[in-house]
């Protein structure tokens, strides 16, 4: 992961600041993700599409109107001792881009995560996977997780 990492920053993604993110996830669901490829898709999209929100909700609140961001991800499917440990590593653009006038891209760097933002990224993602696996038949529906939660307002 190392070399393929250097090379995407150095010779792959734009000159601008990178920050890696690392989504793992407990045992149970490694197991389940490992063999089933559409359900480690679908984690995939859950987990991206939160860093997204968060970069753009970010850069919102900085009076930053239509920033978007960019990231590649590298699915690794063992741990160290060779053990099946699916998760993913994730390098993100760390900030946006917006169109100026002219069509020229201008890059407006994120400041650092604070605990909080990134332990609210963390609640939102679990309580999506949460909702996907109750969807698919993977996992009983709770109180928290059921058809009644579909309105219930998103950490933040």
């Amino acid at each position: 992961m190392t070399e393929r990492a250097a090379h995407l920053v150095d010779a792959v993604l734009p000159w601008v600041p990178v920050r890696q993110w690392v989504l793992t996830v407990p045992y149970r669901l490694r197991y389940q993700m490992a063999w089933n490829h559409g359900l480690s898709r679908a984690v995939l999209r859950v987990y991206t599409r939160v860093l997204l929100d968060v970069y753009a909700r970010g850069a919102r609140r900085r009076g930053i109107e239509g920033g978007q961001t960019g990231m590649v991800t590298a699915l690794q499917r063992a741990g160290g001792a060779l053990n099946v440990n699916l998760h993913f590593h994730t390098l993100v653009l760390d900030g946006v881009f917006i169109e100026e006038p002219g069509g020229a891209l201008a890059f407006h760097p994120a400041p650092g995560p604070s605990d909080a933002e990134v332990a609210a990224a963390l609640a939102t993602i679990r309580h999506r996977v949460q909702r996907l696996l109750v969807r698919r038949g993977l996992e009983p529906a709770d109180d928290a997780t059921g058809p009644a939660d579909r309105g219930c307002p998103r950490p933040r």
